[in-house]
């Protein structure tokens, strides 16, 4: 990438954002983007939003076919795929224009972006599952509706104390492979387990903690704290009308959800540590720029420019449910304007994030998560049905050292 310093204050130009805010964040974003445009009249901001899925098969076409964006928003755990593609562009030199300082991240989230020993993408936010909980349903099964479980003891006494009051309190969603699949990753984090070794090459979810945190997720059907059978859209549903006490998911989604329902009194903390050590599965918006055919230095000045402002003023971001990765920004007093995303905050420092690794996210979603949600829908041998996913996803990593190289 050409080098570039200094705020862009050259002639009028139109940039073209593409990202995959088609939900109550997309709003946010937009008032981000008419912020800058108030402070910077020089410089218009073309955003084009469109669903994930779609927006991962067309980004890379658009660069090949010279119709890329100029910049872009992704996934953390979508950053080295599109590095090993060489469809992104390492930004490495702008870190000082724009204001990124390692000691600002947290260390997972300042490694999130680094592939090959370069920088491809500059987090924005970070979404951990939390444990949201309704207070209402705590106070009237006898539980303190101001101190949510934090640990193994406390979550499984409180789900007891439900049952006895006729609510089943952990909906466990298990035919929704991405809910159950991300309360799975979280789990066996906190078990001391691993998803995949050092390489990247083989699954390594099987092990003894991998069964233990399946084992776990079905205890939960089997002790009848969770109905069988629902999805993450019962779940939800249940939790609005008072029927469940807890969801386990990321705050980018049901702090809006949750928070445009009338009279629904809930709150959010940090996962409950069921395991030994505290873990949540997190990911993270983070900044891509596109390769382009040739570079327009102009454009690309305004680009850095646009990275610089929203990155420092992440805290506007929040409102959209994540909390800003920056750490001064997560520090300023404005966040307690945003009590649940400041309550979500207090457990980032335990977040993990998927490895570096090119396809890694095709591996968790159409490998792994089908698998945990079976397991939990037939209640089958968690270690059968960990060892079969682990057969099916050394082929996929194979093909994927293949396809991206060497990891």
């Amino acid at each position: 990438m050409p080098q570039v310093a200094g705020t862009y204050d050259g002639p009028p130009v139109t940039l073209r954002f593409w990202n995959g805010l088609t939900g109550g964040d997309g709003p946010v974003m937009r008032t981000l983007i008419e912020e800058f445009t108030v402070a910077h009249p020089n410089v218009r901001i073309d955003m084009y939003a469109l669903p994930w899925g779609d927006f991962y098969q067309k980004f890379p076409a658009a660069v090949v076919s010279a119709l890329a964006p100029d910049l872009a928003l992704m996934h953390n755990f979508q950053v080295a795929t599109n590095a090993a593609r060489r469809v992104i562009m390492p930004v490495d030199e702008v870190l000082g224009t724009v204001g990124l300082a390692e000691e600002d991240y947290l260390p997972v989230v300042w490694g999130s972006g680094v592939y090959r020993g370069q920088r491809w993408s500059l987090p924005l936010d970070m979404w951990p599952d939390s444990l949201f909980y309704n207070r209402r349903v705590l106070e009237q099964a006898g539980l303190d509706p101001d101190a949510p479980p934090v640990d193994r003891a406390g979550y499984e006494s409180a789900l007891d104390a439900l049952a006895s009051a006729g609510v089943r309190g952990h909906w466990l969603p298990a035919i929704d492979p991405q809910g159950v699949g991300r309360g799975f990753d979280s789990l066996l984090w906190q078990l001391g387990g691993t998803h995949y070794d050092d390489a990247g090459r083989a699954a390594t979810w099987a092990g003894p903690e991998g069964v233990e945190a399946l084992a776990w997720q079905q205890s939960l059907i089997r002790q009848g704290w969770s109905p069988s059978d629902v999805s993450g859209s019962d779940a939800n549903v249940a939790f609005k009308n008072d029927q469940n006490a807890f969801l386990w998911g990321g705050p980018g989604a049901l702090i809006n959800d949750l928070g445009q329902v009338d009279g629904l009194d809930w709150d959010v903390a940090p996962l409950p540590r069921i395991g030994t050590q505290r873990a949540a599965f997190s990911g993270s918006h983070q900044f891509v720029v596109a390769r382009q055919q040739s570079f327009d230095a102009d454009r690309l000045a305004a680009v850095v420019t646009f990275l610089g402002w929203i990155l420092e003023n992440s805290l506007g971001w929040a409102s959209a449910g994540p909390v800003p990765a920056r750490l001064p920004v997560l520090q300023d007093p404005g966040l307690q304007d945003l009590p649940a995303q400041a309550h979500v905050a207090q457990g980032v420092e335990h977040i993990r994030f998927y490895p570096l690794v090119p396809g890694i996210a095709e591996v968790q979603t159409t490998i792994l998560y089908p698998a945990v949600g079976d397991a939990l829908l037939s209640l089958g041998d968690p270690r059968a049905a960990l060892e079969t996913a682990t057969t099916q996803a050394s082929f996929l990593l194979t093909e994927n050292a293949e396809k991206y190289g060497e990891a």
